[in-house]
Parts: structure tokens; C-alpha cells; sequence
């Protein structure tokens, strides 16, 4: 289920990544990856990949949306290092 935010607005994601034994770990590094209409109609598309910051245990990244017309923008969380992980899913923007 998508997440709604108003154009013109800001979303942070927030990751926290954890090994197998379910103990936080700190991956080398995690990417935010993006995908937004240019067009109401959704045909037209940019990306954008943001290089997320550790705060504390997390991984954290804002991006704008500003840059997007309305509609499904979908996203992806991965980290870097000596194991992949993930996360995934939908914003919605939404006419102010």
C-alpha cells in the first residue's frame, strides 16, 4: 500500500539493517533509489539514487518531491558492503 505525501513536501526514509541473528549491524554504506513521474499521466519518468548518511545505527536520506508530478513514485533501500540487503516500496504524491 502506497505511502501519500503532498507535492512539495519531503519524505524521510529511515533503514535499520540487522544480521541474521536479528543484531543491528552497520552495512559500509545504503543507496535510496527512486522513481518519479514527470507527467500526471505516469509515462514519463526520472530516477535518482541518494547516498544515505548514518545517524546513529540507521541510515537515513530525504528526497524532495518537489521534482515529481503526481502519482506512484516507487523505491528501493540497498546496502553495501559484505552482504545485500533490502528494503521496498511505493510513495504517492499527492496534489497539494
Amino acid at each position: 500500500m502506497p505511502t501519500n505525501i503532498t507535492q512539495g513536501n519531503s519524505a524521510q526514509f529511515i533503514a535499520e539493517f540487522v544480521d541474521s541473528n536479528g543484531n543491528t549491524t552497520t552495512p559500509t554504506g545504503a543507496t535510496l533509489a527512486i522513481t518519479y513521474p514527470l507527467n500526471n499521466q505516469g509515462t514519463t519518468t526520472a530516477s535518482t539514487s541518494i547516498t544515505m548518511t548514518l545517524t546513529g545505527a540507521f541510515m537515513t536520506a530525504t528526497w524532495f518531491s518537489s521534482v515529481s508530478s503526481l502519482g506512484n513514485a516507487p523505491w528501493t533501500v540497498t546496502a553495501t558492503g559484505t552482504f545485500t540487503a533490502g528494503a521496498s516500496g511505493t510513495i504517492r504524491v499527492i496534489a497539494p
